[in-house]
């Protein structure tokens, strides 16, 4: 099974939304998308209200990942729980609103989409991603397409994620420095990657 997928790198302020909401849907047209994760945790420069997601939502997102300002607006905290397109670290741990993994239908495919969180270099108390990465995988629904957002400071973090997961999830791109890195590619047993979207 083809499944076209486009992952948005952090979308920064007005600017960045106004970008979104001109571009998105003819990109996705254009390169007929099946679905689209964008993280958006810098909306609102730090955070995301509510307002900002439903206009990433308006623009053509179908998830929203988040990274170390998802409580930046603490106008979202209730949002979180109420909509399950928009996705926290996993690792920041049960306690705090949202959730962090989930599961999504898209024609014929489950999609899951997991957002964790780094520890290097990030004053974030985090539990660790690799073991967290290990619950979720544990899921006893087998989606068909597993695509993680690991919004975390160090490449190097980054690449041992991308190397950890690989063969257990489809795709592992990185986020937060804001800086494309431009190092996509398949590792050994399959599983796409991409240091930074940018």
């Amino acid at each position: 099974m083809e499944l076209r997928v486009l992952a948005v790198g952090d979308v920064v302020g007005d600017g960045g939304l106004r970008c979104l909401e001109q571009h998105l849907r003819s990109l996705k047209k254009l390169y007929r998308i099946d679905f689209c994760v964008v993280n958006g945790e810098n909306a609102a420069m730090v955070g995301l209200t509510p307002n900002d997601a439903e206009d990433i939502f308006a623009a053509g997102a179908d998830v929203i990942t988040l990274g170390n300002h998802t409580f930046g607006k603490m106008q979202i905290r209730g949002y979180l729980d109420d909509c399950p397109y928009i996705l926290r670290p996993a690792n920041l741990g049960s306690r705090v609103p949202g959730r962090g993994y989930a599961v999504y239908d898209c024609g014929a495919a489950r999609i899951a989409v997991m957002n964790l969180i780094g520890r290097c270099d990030l004053s974030f108390h985090a539990s660790n991603p690799f073991t967290a990465a290990d619950e979720l995988l544990k899921a006893e629904e087998k989606p068909t397409f597993t695509l993680v957002d690991f919004h975390a400071e160090a490449t190097s973090e980054k690449r041992a994620m991308g190397f950890y997961l690989d063969g257990r999830v489809t795709a592992v791109w990185g986020t937060h420095t804001h800086v494309q890195t431009a190092d996509e590619q398949i590792l050994p047993n399959g599983t796409g990657y991409l240091t930074d979207l940018g």
